[in-house]
């Protein structure tokens, strides 16, 4: 295997890299709590899948409806429809829910509705990080 030869920054070069490692971890804290915000709108977005595909689960079973009806209806694999089923999370798409629901004879509705928890009132959005300008 052929040595790699050793990397020198230039003092210019390593002044760059310190500047862009100083920005970075101001921004290390905004930018984590902007991840746990995305990763909570990601699970209050799996729930409400969920509860959708409850439904539909629901009436699929009150009708007598097969699920290998379903896959010849929609097209989606009777494997694929369980896991949508018991876990809407792996791979549920509006399009695949609105495929099960026309099977099913069934509208899907989407609407927009204030929290019950929280006062509505919209989100002030996270403040735009600036970007690092490099001396390249």
């Amino acid at each position: 295997m052929p040595k790699i030869p050793k990397f020198q920054l230039t003092a210019e070069q390593r002044a760059i890299v310190e500047q862009v490692r100083e920005a970075a971890l101001k921004e290390r804290q905004q930018i984590v709590e902007e991840q746990r915000a995305l990763e909570a709108a990601h699970d209050a977005s799996g729930v409400q899948l969920r509860r959708a595909f409850e439904l539909l689960r629901a009436v699929r079973r009150e009708r007598g409806i097969s699920l290998a009806t379903v896959s010849t209806l929609t097209g989606i694999s009777k494997p694929a429809l369980s896991r949508l089923e018991n876990n809407p999370e792996h791979n549920a798409t509006l399009t695949t829910l609105t495929r099960v629901a026309e099977a099913l004879d069934c509208e899907l509705q989407i609407s927009i509705a204030p929290r019950t928890k929280v006062a509505a009132e919209p989100k002030v959005p996270p403040k735009p990080r600036k970007p690092v300008k490099s001396k390249a």
